[in-house]
């Protein structure tokens, strides 16, 4: 039997964005579509709208190891060098990776627009953390990163840690690296699930290897219509509407016209006397 080496898929991770995704009303990912997905998926790119680097400590480890990052149209491709096994579809990497090994990805929000059509704001105070591993410095609760087949997904905001394990985690990051910083991917080699681990517990690739998936939502406005000629408010959306990129949402008044869509660009945040916002309009001159 001959042995060969080849690059292998470790694992890969999708960044979805709702805002560029949603048919409409329509969630892209809804199981009742089942083609939606891949038609919305064709015209999609997360970078209009993320960066995704790793860090410093991740290439070199990457390099040591025989491991490439490879940025696609979906998010992240790991892929490392191996040789083949007598298991069909299981890989022995080139170099052995210790199990307690752990990568970092780094996510940067680069769309000036981006919290207008999100539900989360572009730099936290505290990162988002999607790791397929518990900290040990997190007592609480605690999210996992979504896998692709987790439906429906997580919210962004319920990955929150605590300001101690960030503390921990940015003694791992540059200064730059820290610098409006929106989330980290960490991916341990062995997870909390099983199933969600890079490599087996004898060191192998998995028959299956990991699809996770961070989310995020589109934000959802109420849509003011204005008098283009002296911005005089002529109709106010009783409920809120959600803004996409793609199809269309419908809403009439007054006749049974259809109506202009609005658009993240036009923006208003009502705040309370604390500052909390209260509600969000999105403002539409017909």
């Amino acid at each position: 039997m001959s042995f060969s080496h080849t690059y292998r898929t470790l694992c890969s991770v999708n960044l979805y964005h709702h805002y560029f995704l949603n048919d409409g009303r329509e969630s892209f990912d809804n199981p009742a579509f089942p083609e939606l997905k891949g038609e919305q998926l064709e015209k999609y790119d997360f970078q209009s709208f993320m960066r995704i680097v790793p860090s410093e400590r991740t290439k070199k480890l990457c390099s040591g190891q025989k491991i490439i990052a490879k940025v696609t149209k979906t998010g992240l491709l790991l892929l490392i060098q191996a040789t083949d096994t007598l298991t069909d579809g299981v890989y022995q990497p080139k170099i052995n990776l210790a199990q307690n090994e752990e990568f970092h990805f780094l996510l940067y929000a680069v769309d000036p627009l981006f919290e207008n059509y999100s539900t989360v704001v572009g730099v936290p105070t505290i990162p988002f953390f999607f790791s397929n591993k518990k900290p040990a410095t997190e007592l609480g609760a605690f999210s996992e990163i979504n896998i692709e087949t987790d439906i429906p997904q997580t919210p962004v905001e319920n990955y929150d840690i605590t300001e101690v394990t960030f503390k921990t985690i940015s003694e791992l990051l540059t200064m730059p690296e820290r610098r409006r910083l929106f989330g980290i991917i960490s991916l341990s080699v062995q997870a909390d699930t099983p199933v969600n681990s890079l490599l087996d517990i004898g060191g192998l690739t998995q028959v299956n290897t990991p699809v996770f998936k961070v989310q995020l939502r589109n934000r959802e406005t109420f849509w003011s219509y204005l008098d283009a000629t002296d911005g005089t408010l002529i109709h106010k959306s009783p409920t809120v509407l959600p803004l996409v990129k793609n199809g269309i949402v419908r809403h009439t008044f007054s006749t049974t016209a259809k109506r202009a869509s609005a658009a993240p660009n036009r923006l208003v945040f009502i705040k309370d006397s604390s500052g909390t916002i209260i509600e969000t309009i999105s403002e539409i001159f017909i």
